[in-house]
């Protein structure tokens, strides 16, 4: 990664510019290849190692969703959550960045003629019509994002959300002892706070109170204040 110094004087560009998608290419390929080893499927991997998909649809999803759904996942994956979304709901929409992510969801939800898989910038969702959901939901990604990243996603959200329509999405909760504990050990675990600094999937951690700020802001209505599954609805 070039450093600042390293830029022409007059280069607004940051350090590293490209896009988000070049950014994340190959991130799934250590999970492939020790499924692999494992004699495992990718996502049963998943299910073991970060979250059972199965749990997180019933918890998190399915109380806000019915047969005649119309659903966007965004940052879906390898399909860990949709599977277990697709068989209830009349359409399903599952974004992500990587083609590798999409390629593989697109196989785990092969029996679900409603789905649909496409590639996003990882910005906005600008290729959605406005009103076009019942469900929007997304987990293990907004926690990467920088806040300035989640509040512009809040936007593109109220925006493609059908009037009633829920969103879910995943955080990584500041407000407890647990989560300072939490960080240090993950920084412990590569090595220092210097090595996580440069770590591509540094969490980013956010309060309730940042997220209620937010909805407030935008008008929309908190419904499950649980950072780990934030619910809110557009009026």
């Amino acid at each position: 990664m070039r450093h600042r110094s390293d830029l022409p004087a007059d280069s607004n560009l940051r350090p590293d510019s490209r896009p988000k998608e070049q950014i994340w290419r190959g991130y799934y390929d250590g999970y492939f290849e020790l499924a692999e080893s494992e004699g495992l499927q990718p996502v049963e991997l998943l299910d073991r190692d970060w979250a059972d998909g199965r749990d997180t649809a019933e918890r998190c999803v399915l109380p806000y969703v019915d047969p005649n759904s119309s659903v966007l996942e965004i940052a879906c994956g390898i399909g860990r959550v949709g599977r277990f979304v697709a068989p209830h709901c009349a359409a399903i929409c599952c974004t992500d960045i990587l083609d590798q992510a999409l390629d593989e969801c697109r196989a785990n939800l092969s029996a679900f003629p409603h789905a649909k898989f496409v590639k996003t910038n990882g910005y906005d969702l600008d290729g959605f019509g406005d009103d076009s959901f019942d469900c929007v939901y997304s987990f293990t990604a907004f926690f990467h994002f920088d806040w300035e990243l989640v509040v512009a996603y809040f936007v593109n959200i109220k925006r493609v959300l059908r009037p009633g329509g829920v969103a879910v999405i995943e955080f990584k909760r500041w407000e407890r002892e647990f989560d300072v504990e939490q960080l240090l050990a993950k920084c412990v675990a590569v090595g220092g706070v210097q090595n996580y600094e440069r770590q591509l999937d540094k969490w980013r951690y956010v309060s309730s109170q940042m997220l209620e700020v937010t909805c407030d802001h935008f008008g929309l209505e908190p419904v499950d204040r649980d950072v780990t599954h934030y619910t809110f609805r557009k009026p």
